[in-house]
């Protein structure tokens, strides 16, 4: 069937839209440009350049027990997350989470079930998809995990995260995510979301996982930004 696929629709590399040879997801080009994670990094929310736990994690212990972004937010792999977010894209969320299974199997082993970091219902409505939920299903296809779609719920539409500091991200989310104590309780639970930043995101959403009755939480990402 893969075969019969790649025949009529060959696949084409998610950053620059030109045909693939081989098994991708990236042409050649487009894969010099994705840079990985440094190996030295945070324990704990996977902050870059830090020996051990970051400064932040020692004074805020965050709720989710580590974050895990493979790679650093630049180059085709920005392209394509921004081509999956705004440019209506969906189909792109399996290549890209092809990209990272194989950096996250230890995540995938240890998740009981998976969430995504949810959309509000206004912005869902407005994109058409949850670009987080479509990522979160392609990981668990291949980890044999189910997906809980509606674990975590974003009771507030927030402005985007965008231009602001560790501080004003904290604030603009607090409080902005509800769990469902029947889809986690007493479970092991994996967020995924496309973009970790510092975390401050996906620290609310593990905050209500916890109040929620998940008995741990860990967090992975495409990309992570600076």
């Amino acid at each position: 069937m893969r075969a019969f696929l790649d025949l009529f629709f060959p696949p084409r590399c998610p950053g620059c839209r030109e045909l693939v040879a081989g098994r991708g997801p990236f042409c050649a080009s487009c894969l010099e440009t994705l840079a990985e994670a440094p190996a030295t990094s945070c324990p704990v929310c996977g902050e870059p350049e830090v020996v051990e736990l970051c400064e932040h994690c020692r004074a805020s212990p965050p709720a989710f027990e580590r974050a895990r972004a493979p790679y650093l937010h630049g180059g085709a792999l920005a392209d394509a997350i921004h081509r999956l977010k705004y440019e209506d894209k969906p189909h792109l969320a399996v290549p890209l989470a092809a990209l990272i299974a194989s950096h996250v199997a230890g995540e995938l082993a240890w998740a009981e079930v998976m969430a995504p970091v949810a959309l509000h219902p206004r912005r869902l409505r407005k994109r058409g998809y949850d670009q987080a939920l479509l990522i979160a299903r392609a990981l668990a296809r291949g980890a044999g995990k189910p997906v809980v779609a509606r674990a975590v719920r974003r009771t507030r539409d927030t402005p985007p995260q965008v231009g602001r500091d560790r501080a004003q991200r904290e604030a603009n989310v607090r409080g902005a995510f509800e769990a469902d104590p029947e889809e986690v309780l007493g479970k092991r639970v994996l967020l995924v979301d496309d973009v970790l930043t510092t975390g401050a995101t996906a620290q609310a959403a593990a905050q209500a996982l916890i109040a929620a009755g998940a008995r741990a939480v860990r967090v992975v990402a495409l990309a992570r930004a600076g």
